[in-house]
């Protein structure tokens, strides 16, 4: 009995604990500073550009392997349907001559020893011509299988500074990826807050709504019970059911923008629906103070767009010195072993070896109409750079100014929304009291309700210009500790 006892409560205590557990991971609150890890890990457009600076890092290896030797080894075989023959017809005449060299120098040094005693003109044409009325006879080369292997070796020693230009190229055009990885994260941050901040806002003003709803609902029953009473006049009834069903119309209709804002938000973050999902509900009001002059300082240093275009300079150099390469000579060291040498119809050497120099002399003027228009990009570079500096300015000036405004909206906002919950709890009490009319409960409580999320809109705002600000000049996370109340000033 004790046995089975024992196990009935492990069992409730296992069922507690697991229900408990899962209750939790279902409350659970995703932060923002969550949210966007999530969204960081899990975002295509990120890993796309992730995958794009990992080919960049491979390329930049392989434009180091332009320093190294390039060692190639060659193998072949070939079978001949008949032997080789050398067609000696087309060299009868130069054999016959050389023949007849030879065969004068014989007579000269050997001729009176044979009786053989003859001009050396004499001997020549002699041989020559009796050699000229030979047929010729094709040189047949006995072998029909030719086996080829060797190995080659090159090393360049100079090439007027086209692999290191290729180098530093490549570089660049990693740095450049790993830029737009970080712009492109900066523009997922900007969108994933600006989404969750929507949610936030959106779940604030259904609170308000519920809360105007309900408030409506409770005038409702009010004014129904005064009309049993015959205190009030039966249409005024009429008024507060419209304003009941304005209310309920106004509460779903934000409710549906929340649900259509929470998919935008599990969008950016690549979340499956069956992924629980709850954001905090809601974030004050801190009044912050930003340095213009160290806004723009940062941007000048930390803004994607301005580090692209660094990249592009130095890639508009690099491509400039590859074309004035092409003017100079491509000296080479090479060397070649030979296998299978005696199975050759020409016996080649064991080893080769050399140096080799190569220049263009004339390629119909392209080389200098290549060079011409890199030095053009490279001003065309230099002028973007000026351009985008300027629009970095003004962005970051103008998001500057639209915080300082939203800012000012938000504060401008508070005593209105005080002035508007006084005014709807003296009508109400009037209404209670029996001194006050409906209609002036009804038109407060609308009141207040809007001012209410005017201002909540004036906060979201606020925040969302502190965003876009932060985006201008590259840190878009920064304001990820304010919205977590982490910030210190």
């Amino acid at each position: 009995m004790f046995s089975k006892k024992t196990t009935q409560i492990l069992r409730i205590s296992l069922i507690t604990l697991l229900c408990s557990y899962y209750t939790y991971g279902q409350e659970k609150v995703t932060s923002i500073s969550e949210a966007l890890e999530i969204s960081y890990n899990n975002n295509e457009k990120i890993k796309r550009y992730e995958e794009r600076v990992q080919q960049k890092i491979f390329e930049d290896k392989a434009a180091k392997g332009n320093f190294l030797p390039s060692v190639n080894l060659i193998g072949g075989y070939t079978y001949l349907s008949e032997n080789m023959e050398i067609n000696t017809s087309q060299v009868k005449s130069s054999i016959d001559d050389l023949a007849g060299k030879y065969g004068t120098a014989f007579i000269s040094a050997y001729g009176e020893e044979l009786g053989l005693a003859l001009p050396a003109e004499s001997a020549y044409s002699t041989i020559v011509s009796s050699l000229s009325q030979l047929p010729s006879y094709n040189l047949v080369v006995d072998n029909q299988n030719i086996p080829t292997a060797a190995i080659t070796a090159t090393q360049p020693i100079f090439t007027g500074g086209k692999i290191i230009a290729a180098k530093r190229y490549a570089k660049a055009e990693l740095e450049s990826s790993e830029i737009e990885l970080k712009q492109v994260k900066n523009e997922i941050a900007n969108e994933l807050i600006d989404r969750y901040l929507t949610v936030v806002l959106l779940k604030q003003v259904i609170k308000t709504r519920q809360q105007a709803y309900e408030g409506m609902l409770k005038h409702q029953e009010q004014t129904e019970r005064a009309i049993e009473l015959e205190i009030l006049a039966k249409h005024v009834l009429l008024r507060a059911k419209v304003a009941v069903a304005n209310a309920e119309k106004d509460l779903n209709n934000d409710k549906n923008k929340l649900e259509l804002a929470e998919m935008a938000l599990r969008t950016t973050m690549n979340l499956p629906d069956s992924t629980v999902l709850k954001t905090i509900d809601s974030i004050g009001y801190q009044n912050l103070y930003f340095d213009f002059s160290k806004l723009l300082e940062t941007a000048n240093t930390n803004q994607p767009a301005l580090e692209l275009i660094n990249q592009k300079e130095v890639m508009a150099k690099q491509s400039h010195a590859l074309e004035k390469s092409k003017f100079m000579p491509n000296i080479a060291a090479f060397g070649t072993y030979n296998m299978f040498r005696e199975d050759l119809p020409i016996i080649p050497s064991k080893f080769i070896v050399g140096v080799q120099a190569q220049i263009n002399i004339f390629n119909g003027f392209k080389d200098i109409n290549k060079l011409k228009a890199s030095k053009h990009l490279q001003e065309e570079v230099k002028n973007a750079k000026q351009y985008a500096t300027q629009q970095i300015k003004l962005l970051v000036e103008s998001n500057y100014r639209n915080t300082l405004n939203q800012q000012k909206l938000y504060n401008s906002q508070l005593t209105t929304v005080d002035l508007a919950e006084e005014n709807f709890r003296i009508n109400r009490r009037r209404f209670e009291e029996g001194i006050g009319k409906s209609i002036d409960v009804i038109d407060a409580s609308l009141l207040y309700e809007k001012s209410k999320i005017e201002q909540l809109v004036a906060l979201d705002g606020y925040y969302k210009a502190i965003a876009n600000l932060y985006t201008a000049i590259g840190e878009p996370e920064k304001i990820i500790p304010i919205l977590s109340n982490q910030y210190l000033p």
